[in-house]
């Protein structure tokens, strides 16, 4: 008898109404504070982290969340957003990408961090 309960639970799971739906995630309202976190996720990824590289993220990151207005939820949001998305680059590159990875998202990265840094003014 059980099996064939099973039976059935297999086809309507095979059925097209069925289908598990799969999550949407919406568009960030602040894209410009979510590449600023995965830029930096980027540069902590390939080691290239330093002095510069951190305070100009940092001031970088302070300027976006005055000037754009970002209630907490909204900055918590484009974190996770951020790290999710560096999650999936690093694991879509492999260890044999991270090379090239870090010489061309992350060089740009280290390079737009220590601007803002230097002249709190985007390259």
């Amino acid at each position: 008898m059980a099996t064939g309960r099973w039976r059935w639970i297999w086809v309507i799971g095979l059925l097209p109404g069925n289908a598990v739906a799969e999550e949407v995630t919406p568009l960030n309202p602040h894209p410009e504070l979510m590449r600023t976190y995965y830029d930096y996720g980027v540069v902590e990824y390939c080691g290239l982290v330093n002095m510069p590289v951190h305070n100009g993220y940092a001031l970088l990151r302070n300027d976006q969340l005055a000037r754009g207005n970002v209630r907490r939820e909204e900055d918590r949001r484009a974190r996770i957003d951020a790290i999710t998305a560096v999650e999936y680059e690093y694991q879509d590159r492999g260890l044999s990408g991270q090379k090239a990875w870090c010489g061309t998202e992350g060089a740009e990265a280290v390079a737009r961090f220590t601007a803002y840094f230097r002249t709190r003014h985007l390259p």
